[in-house]
């Protein structure tokens, strides 16, 4: 079957690809934990408010995270713009024939991140109440459904055998990946994931709180969110394992060391997670049991995030090998960008540390 792949683009990329995957796996993984933080933060703020009502420590969370979640949209935006760019440079071939198949829903993210970013503003402004559970509500739809539509892209850009039928089923790129047999599980698992890192966000939250009933509170709330999601995403995970092609779900079974070295820490990691967390209520150091615990569950998302290079690059090696592709290192233009990004991350913990101040001196 003739494979209608574009043409390599005749520019060398401008650093080794090795330093160009490090990068888009270091951006990724920083764009990652906004990311989930956003979309399950939006879940837990919903539910807060529709609970203002009957609990007090539900409303104070809604507040909380009524002043939060502008900055961490704002964050997850500029955070994702960086590893958007460097799967272009290295994928760039596979990512823009995807992206053109889909392109009625793929533009449709803009309209549909602006309306989500007016909600989450909405919802700021004026706090948990009948009017703005609608809003959230509308804001989650919205989220949800964007991160279903990079799903598909992101699915598709690794099927080149399927783009021909796309193309001759609708060429004015009104798709979706729905023939994927991973897309569900794959979609849920990052669901499920993002409500499992808002549940360590609550914990580290939890941490930094005076006030011992809201602060033990926090503590049991992220802990059991957590807890249950990651156990249910152990289940939709063998799923998704299952859905995936043959050659890569054996490279993840044994079949290649590394990626079956992942998965296994890929497990680990987050049961170890769950038992500090749980253990951390009856320990004498319950601090740093929890502080372990968001540790190895920070590193999990670093994990899984590896992992999903390891799945595209599975995916693509009929087609694609990144180290063949042409380089023309641009030492200059990696150093000054290297520079910016550190800078960058600094005035990131800036901004974040005077959030955190700022919040602590309204409670006083």
């Amino acid at each position: 079957m003739n494979v209608p792949i574009p043409h390599l683009d005749p520019i060398p990329l401008p650093a080794p690809v090795w330093l160009l995957r490090a990068l888009l796996l270091l951006t990724f993984a920083l764009h990652v934990v906004f990311m989930n933080c956003l979309l399950g933060g939006t879940a837990i703020a919903l539910i807060c408010t529709l609970r203002r009502k009957s609990s007090a420590f539900s409303a104070r969370l809604a507040g909380d995270l009524g002043r939060l979640l502008p900055s961490i949209f704002a964050f997850t935006i500029t955070l994702g713009v960086a590893p958007l760019l460097f799967l272009q440079v290295i994928y760039g071939q596979f990512l823009y024939a995807s992206s053109i198949l889909i392109g009625v829903p793929w533009l449709a993210i803009i309209g549909i991140v602006i309306l989500a970013y007016y909600g989450v503003y909405f919802f700021s402004m004026q706090g948990p109440s009948g009017k703005t559970t609608f809003v959230l509500t509308f804001v989650l739809l919205l989220l949800a459904s964007a991160a279903f539509v990079y799903s598909n892209n992101f699915t598709l850009m690794l099927a080149p055998g399927n783009w021909l039928d796309f193309y001759r089923s609708h060429a004015s790129g009104w798709n979706l990946n729905w023939s994927e047999p991973s897309l569900f599980p794959r979609y849920l698992h990052f669901v499920l994931g993002a409500l499992a890192v808002s549940g360590l966000a609550l914990v580290v939250m939890g941490l930094r709180q005076r006030e011992d009933g809201y602060r033990q509170w926090l503590f049991e709330q992220g802990s059991f969110l957590f807890a249950g999601t990651t156990l249910l995403n152990f289940g939709v995970g063998f799923w998704f394992l299952a859905k995936l092609s043959g050659p890569a779900r054996l490279a993840f079974v044994g079949g290649n060391g590394f990626a079956t070295a992942l998965l296994g820490v890929g497990m680990f990691l987050p049961l170890a997670a769950v038992a500090h967390l749980i253990l951390a209520k009856a320990n004498k150091s319950p601090k740093r049991q929890r502080v372990i615990g968001v540790a190895c569950g920070l590193l999990t998302v670093a994990v899984m995030v590896v992992m999903r290079d390891v799945l595209r690059n599975l995916a693509l090696a009929p087609y694609f090998n990144p180290n063949q592709l042409p380089v023309a290192p641009q030492w200059a233009i990696i150093a000054l960008f290297l520079f910016l990004f550190v800078g960058g991350l600094a005035t990131l913990y800036y901004m974040l540390r005077k959030v955190a101040i700022a919040t602590r001196m309204q409670r006083q």
